[in-house]
């Protein structure tokens, strides 16, 4: 792509974005559709944060995508793209959706769950009433989540009554909520389910659960029948369709391998950004900013110290993060059907670990995530091959930060003690897969490739390599960490970090707020057009 120099009449803009993952991508998708002039700055070399995924002999691996919410023909994510073009991806709507297999249980969600309801009654007639409950009140959940759409806009993006009106609107519709939202933690847990069940072997079956609504919630968006598997092709045609939006806007661009390195204000107001490239220095120069990028590095790198006060670094510090991963992408010799993998994804855990256990990196201890891609889209793989992808959710500090070193300048660096370590972590993982659910499951291995925390990290620049930014929960919902809003005026967040949660819908949801502060700003008739789109029915 081109190149802007100091000295170029082509380094001003109207917004600059950092970071080009499917939040970033969205917002200038969304901008240029309202005809504003957007660089979007990308670090890496290619487009897409955690969609972007890779091949290898030809075969195609997702790397971050478990499966889909919000994507069905009324959700969400879809009224976005959808306003972006009638040509958007379109993912395929799961049936069978969950299978938990466990020391003691073996059950799978679908797009019916009574299925499983009743599949639990037969087996435990004695817990039956507590079922039926628990069903119930996920039926309940299930009815907020259809109001998600009222729930879109942020009230960053409203003034006045219209504010007072949304704050009102967002207790009624999550009232209901309230009395599960306390329930975390090991002994949370305990009193939580507690109130439905009092069976251990049926308890097991959200031993890796570490608060109830992640219990309620799934059983919720079957009812809703909201869950998706990326397009065919894989959660890459997301980030590339999105740039095609760019490609038809000769007065927007993305530069690849942009490292932004400084990001100037005057009088508390955003004027340009530093990045290099090649060895080369760049100023581009624009009204706005939305850093899509990790909060982390815009407060305590880019922006000029002071900006943001200690306390709040301090906050931002101690909120609690999702965890990275160990991905473990395998090429198969045979289609993954044929060794008994399905469309859906299956839970490997050890109920008799605790939940901490079962998300704290340790190889033997932790829940393994197995997904069989090719099962469901055979351009996945070449004929009469398949593609299975595991992962274990999994934290940087372990053993030391993987046993990698820094140099002088900080940078992360890899050794042979760090390939060493994740190929003896991979080596256990793929045991305990054979172990548990394919035996012959090496037989058929072709080759495979390891990411870790370490490498999360490198691609996305995220806190920890964490692969989805904040977690809901009472820690960061009371400290208020995440926000659209910064110090310095036209400096917007974006990105996972601006909501708390994770995946595609949040991340648009992120674009669709950043683009709708701006637009209120900018233009006033394009932020009405853009209001609507999630507000009409």
């Amino acid at each position: 792509m081109e190149e802007t120099t100091l000295n170029s009449l082509d380094n001003k803009y109207d917004v600059i974005i950092i970071g080009a993952g499917i939040s970033g991508l969205t917002s200038a998708a969304l901008l240029s559709k309202a005809g504003m002039k957007v660089l979007i700055l990308e670090q890496h070399y290619l487009i897409g944060g955690y969609l972007q995924g890779f091949e290898r002999k030809d075969f195609i691996f997702d790397t971050a995508i478990h499966w889909l919410n919000q994507c069905g023909e009324n959700g969400t994510v879809t009224k976005i793209f959808k306003y972006l073009g009638e040509d958007y991806p379109r993912p395929i709507p799961m049936k069978s959706i969950h299978r938990h297999l466990g020391d003691k249980i073996d059950y799978t969600l679908t797009n019916n769950p009574n299925e499983l309801k009743n599949q639990m009654i037969q087996d435990f007639p004695h817990e039956k009433s507590g079922i039926i409950r628990f069903f119930e009140d996920a039926k309940k959940l299930a009815e907020i989540s259809l109001k998600f759409p009222q729930l879109f806009r942020s009230s960053e993006t409203m003034e006045g009554v219209e504010k007072l009106k949304y704050m009102i609107r967002r207790i009624l519709i999550g009232f209901p909520m309230v009395k599960h939202v306390f329930y975390s933690g090991e002994e949370g847990m305990k009193k939580g389910l507690g109130k439905y069940f009092k069976d251990e072997k049926l308890l097991s079956f959200w031993s890796a659960e570490k608060d109830l609504l992640s219990c309620l919630f799934p059983i919720a968006w079957a009812y809703n029948n909201d869950y998706q598997n990326p397009p065919i092709g894989g959660s890459q045609v997301f980030p590339a369709w999105l740039e095609t939006k760019l490609s038809n806007d000769h007065h927007s661009k993305i530069i690849l391998s942009a490292n932004v390195v400084k990001i100037d204000i005057e009088n508390q107001t955003f004027k340009s950004v530093h990045y290099q490239k090649r060895n080369k220095d760049f100023q581009v120069f624009a009204k706005y900013l939305i850093a899509a990028c990790d909060t982390d590095i815009l407060y305590k790198k880019l922006l000029p110290q002071g900006i943001v006060s200690t306390e709040f670094l301090q906050t931002l510090d101690n909120s609690e993060l999702y965890s990275s991963s160990v991905t473990i992408s395998i090429a198969l010799t045979c289609p993954a059907e044929e060794l008994g993998f399905g469309h859906e994804l299956v839970l490997i855990s050890a109920d008799t670990n605790t939940r901490e256990e079962q998300t704290s990196g340790d190889p033997y201890k932790s829940a393994i995530s197995v997904l069989a891609p090719s099962v469901r889209d055979k351009t996945m793989s070449p004929t009469n091959q398949g593609v299975l992808t595991l992962y274990v959710p999994a934290w940087m500090d372990y053993e030391n930060n993987w046993k990698t070193t820094r140099s002088t300048d900080g940078k992360i660096q890899r050794n042979e003690e760090y390939k060493n370590l994740k190929e003896w972590y991979a080596q256990i993982i793929i045991d305990r897969v054979c172990d548990k659910l394919c035996p012959t499951l090496r037989e058929h291995i072709l080759f495979y490739e390891v990411a870790t925390p370490i490498t999360y990290y490198r691609y996305s620049f995220n806190k920890n390599g964490s692969m989805m930014g904040t977690r809901p929960g009472k820690i960061n919902m009371k400290s208020k960490v995440a926000h659209y809003k910064t110090p310095v005026k036209n400096i917007i967040i974006g990105g996972q970090w601006a909501e708390l949660g994770g995946g595609v819908p949040i991340a648009v949801k992120a674009a669709y707020n950043a683009s709708l502060i701006v637009l209120r700003d900018h233009d006033k008739a394009a932020f009405q057009q853009l209001v609507n789109v999630m507000e009409q029915n």
